[in-house]
C-alpha cells in the first residue's frame, strides 16, 4: 500500500498553501516537505529537527557533493524526489 502524500487530510490549510506555492515555483511537487508534513502529529518539531540535522550533515563532502550523491541514489531507486 502506498501513502497518498499529496492528499493528506491532516495538513493545515497554511501548509497546503505553502506546498502549492513551492510546487508552482519549482514545477514539481517537493517530495521531502510532502513527507515531513504528511502527519504533523507524528513529526513534531523535535523529530523534524533530528531529520533536518541528519540530512544537513555531509561529513567530509560539500553540500553540493552530498546533493549529487542523494540525487544519484534516488535515481537508482527510481525515487521521484
Amino acid at each position: 500500500m502506498r501513502i497518498d502524500l499529496e492528499r493528506s487530510k491532516h495538513r493545515p490549510w497554511t501548509t497546503k498553501l505553502m506546498l502549492a506555492v513551492m510546487t508552482r515555483m519549482m514545477g514539481v511537487k517537493p517530495g521531502p516537505p510532502l513527507a515531513l508534513t504528511y502527519r504533523p502529529d507524528l513529526f513534531d518539531s523535535t523529530m523534524r529537527g533530528y531529520i533536518l540535522r541528519g540530512v544537513a550533515y555531509s561529513g567530509p563532502w560539500t553540500k553540493g557533493e552530498s546533493e549529487l550523491f542523494a540525487t544519484f541514489v534516488s535515481n537508482l531507486n527510481t525515487c521521484h524526489y
